[in-house]
């Protein structure tokens, strides 16, 4: 990896665990610089403004989640399990990665977040693709598939903190299905 991308990287990681732990407004750019052990000015060439630097963090997170879940898709699944899929591949990822999980909560709760940011990421496209192809089966409810995107993603927020809060809930993989049978009757006919 060239020192440069390492740069890039160690600014990306670090922030994402300031952020985490210290949320948007409690953690300035200069202790990012600085924790990552680089100047201010490398923190500014490769993120101009603070605002770059969270949305970058954003759509690696996204990314990250969008090819975890790709190498979980199968051919031939019907779209309950197509839909559970995306469920528990995002309830998996922030289980395992709860710094991404903490990001998220913060961001989509925060300025930053925009519709624009959320509707242009190629994972949101993903899911709410398949729900409109499940209105149009008559399988799930007709409403605005964007709603319904983000009623699931709020659900997988809710069941991981639930899973984390459970000693023992995460080993149970009968929680995790019953968690999603209880969205998917939320959303289907």
């Amino acid at each position: 990896m060239k020192a440069n991308t390492r740069k890039k990287q160690q600014l990306i990681d670090t922030a994402k665990n300031l952020f985490s732990t210290n949320g948007f407004y409690g953690t300035p750019t200069a202790k990012i610089a600085r924790d990552a052990g680089v100047s201010n000015g490398i923190l500014f060439h490769y993120f101009p403004t603070k605002e770059d630097l969270i949305h970058s963090l954003y759509t690696e997170i996204k990314d990250d989640i969008f090819h975890y879940t790709l190498s979980q898709v199968y051919t031939g699944a019907t779209l309950k399990e197509s839909v559970y899929t995306l469920w528990l591949a995002s309830v998996e990822w922030y289980i395992e990665h709860p710094n991404d999980f903490q990001f998220m909560l913060q961001f989509e709760n925060s300025p930053y977040f925009t519709k624009e940011i959320e509707r242009s990421h190629r994972y949101v496209q993903m899911a709410h693709t398949l729900i409109e192809q499940g209105m149009e089966q008559g399988v799930l409810k007709v409403f605005d598939p964007m709603f319904v995107v983000r009623m699931l993603s709020g659900m997988v927020e809710r069941s991981v903190q639930y899973l984390q809060s459970e000693p023992g809930a995460i080993e149970n993989g009968t929680r995790q299905n019953q968690l999603f049978e209880m969205a998917w009757d939320a959303i289907s006919k």
